[in-house]
Formats: C-alpha cells, sequence, structure tokens
C-alpha cells in the first residue's frame, strides 16, 4: 500500500508541475532546441530564422514556435518558402517529466547507483530532447523542400516520426530511453570500480625471515 501511495503521490506532484512550471521550462529549453535544429538543418536548404516561446494564436497558453526559411537549393540566395511550426509547451515538458520522475523512482540498491543512473541520464536525456521536441519543431521544413520540389502530398520520414509522437510513441519513447539508460548504468559502475581497484597501490612483498637471514654475511667475513 505505501508503494501503490507513492506513486499516487508522485502522479499528482507531476500533474502540477507539468501545469505550473511548462512555460517556465519551455524558456529555459529553447536555446537548445534552437542549437539542435540549427545543426540538423546544415547541409539542406532550410535556414532556422528563430526559435522561443509566444503566446499561442489559437489555444490559451504559450507555444515553442520555430520561424524557418525553405529554399529551392542550397546555393540560392533568397528563400523561396517560410514556415512556421508551433508546439505546446506542455508537450515539451512532458519529456523531463516522464523520463526523470520514471528514473528517480526505479529502485535502486544504494544511493550511489542512483547517483550514477542520473550521471549517465544526462547525456541520454538531451539526445531524448533531440529527438522528441527538437526533431517536432522542424519537421514541417522538409515537407516545405518537398513541395517547393514538386510533390503535391509529400509524406517525409520527419513528418512520420512526428506523427508517431503525437499518436502516443512519445511516452514509448521516454519509457524506453529510461529502460536504456538502466542498463547501461550498471556496466558504467562496474568498469569504474574495476579501473580504480587496478589504480591501488600495492605494497612491496616481504621475504621471509629465514631468507634473509640466510643472505646476510658479516663484515668479517666479506674481509677474508
Amino acid at each position: 500500500m505505501r508503494r501503490e501511495l507513492r506513486w499516487a503521490v508522485t502522479a499528482i506532484t507531476a500533474l502540477v508541475i507539468a501545469s505550473t512550471c511548462a512555460q517556465l521550462y519551455a524558456r529555459l529549453a529553447w536555446r537548445y532546441y534552437a542549437a539542435v535544429d540549427r545543426f540538423i538543418a546544415i547541409g539542406h536548404p532550410w535556414d532556422i530564422v528563430s526559435v522561443g516561446v509566444a503566446p499561442g494564436d489559437v489555444s490559451p497558453g504559450s507555444v515553442l514556435r520555430l520561424v524557418g526559411d525553405v529554399r529551392r537549393q542550397a546555393s540560392d540566395r533568397h528563400p523561396a518558402a517560410r514556415v512556421v511550426v508551433c508546439v505546446q509547451v506542455g508537450e515539451a515538458v512532458e519529456t523531463p517529466l516522464v523520463y526523470w520522475t520514471m528514473l528517480l523512482l526505479w529502485p535502486a540498491a544504494s544511493v550511489r547507483q542512483r547517483v550514477v543512473r542520473c550521471a549517465v541520464g544526462l547525456p541520454i536525456f538531451l539526445g531524448l530532447e533531440a529527438i522528441t521536441t527538437a526533431v517536432q519543431l522542424m519537421h514541417s521544413l522538409p515537407e516545405a523542400s518537398a513541395l517547393l520540389a514538386g510533390e503535391r502530398h509529400p509524406i517525409t520520414w520527419w513528418e512520420r516520426w512526428s506523427r508517431f509522437l503525437e499518436g502516443g510513441g512519445h511516452f514509448v519513447v521516454e519509457a524506453c530511453t529510461v529502460l536504456l539508460t538502466i542498463a547501461v548504468a550498471p556496466q558504467l559502475q562496474d568498469n569504474s570500480a574495476t579501473d580504480h581497484r587496478g589504480f591501488e597501490v600495492q605494497p612491496p612483498p616481504m621475504l621471509p625471515r629465514k631468507s634473509l637471514l640466510a643472505s646476510f654475511t658479516p663484515p668479517w667475513r666479506r674481509m677474508s
């Protein structure tokens, strides 16, 4: 009963945090999304004009908004289309909320094991943010390129991935990354323990007392 109560309290706390801190998290994370999107746009006829938090046009609340220019060819100087993509801040805060809640509530044998999981989970979490929210912000840019190339109803891999996330795949990806973190953390913990033992200073070997006396030669015998 205690475990069920703990999960219930955690769920209520997560909902409260999501409803009150979604906009704050979006304002802290939009720079990372912009950096990821600009990195993905390298080598493509896309220019990320701006990424930020803005009031929603249709629904109340705030949204993450990306504005990007699309050229017909990478060598063109002027863009042929401008794309505006919006993602609700509630969808953006879902990733850290689900990931870190599941990771911290997962049973651990010791505090050290939990700390190792958090250290391993940080880069995995950054990758999770890149393939979810950052990709959702720019998935319309490849579609605009396909339309400019003459395709009537293009469905790119970016669009398929975005639809998968919106259709419930977001939680599946988050749960899989949590399991990946839990599986990788013990391996790194064992390797660090092995390396630590390898650097231990070993005392010099002690010779038996009889061998020390046998190897001792008195000074008068050396003179003779």
